[in-house]
């Protein structure tokens, strides 16, 4: 009886960490989406290469980041023309790393220098707006949720202003002039191991 009642266990905890919380309903113009339903990695998403890089793979529908012998994994895509304000939705799962972040560079040369803030997603549940330069936590919330579950993500920056919703509750308000300008792609990052993201949405803001 108890070997049955731990096998259940297991399977509720397994079902729970791969439920995808439902997208949210947010404004603007599809710009774009990708659901890495494909077995190979689109061509538009661009990272370094070599025997030390980070490996991108897709598993069982999703991306999976992994540092692998790289100081991090790092991964980007250019939009066709830079705008100025946009929103990014979507999945996020730092099952087995220290954090996730994403957020959008301006035009130049190297996306990873363009970068003014980002929004990192920890293993402890924490949510914060970072200044890239000065390394820093601008704003930060606890979302309580664990590490191996999927929490859906959506990071706004229009204007001045950065609001940061997590399964469709607002978390996070900030204004700062570091989100205002062109921005020109999204940039995802991971530190410290293995995390996965999937169903990534980009709009443009009116």
């Amino acid at each position: 009886m108890k070997t049955i009642l731990l096998l259940l266990l297991s399977v509720v905890a397994l079902q729970a960490a791969d439920k995808k919380p439902k997208a949210m309903r947010t404004k603007g113009e599809v710009l774009f989406a990708d659901e890495f339903k494909s077995d190979k990695l689109d061509e538009k998403w661009i990272f370094p290469k070599g025997e030390e890089a980070a490996k991108f793979e897709i598993t069982d529908g999703a991306l999976v980041l992994d540092q692998a012998g790289a100081k991090g994994a790092v991964i980007w895509r250019n939009f066709e023309t830079p705008v100025q304000d946009a929103s990014v939705q979507l999945l996020v799962k730092p099952w087995a790393c220290s954090w996730i972040a994403f957020g959008f560079y301006g035009p130049g040369e190297r996306p990873g220098a363009q970068r003014k803030i980002n929004i990192a997603v920890t293993k402890n549940g924490a949510v914060a707006v970072r200044d890239i330069e000065k390394q820093d936590s601008l704003k930060a919330a606890n979302t309580k949720i664990p590490a191996e579950e999927w929490q859906r993500v959506c990071f706004e920056s229009k204007g001045d202003k950065i609001t940061v919703q997590v399964n469709d509750r607002v978390v996070l308000e900030y204004k700062t002039e570091l989100t205002t300008g062109e921005k020109a792609g999204l940039l995802l990052n991971l530190y410290g191991g293995k995390g996965s993201v999937d169903e990534i949405e980009v709009k443009v803001l009116k």
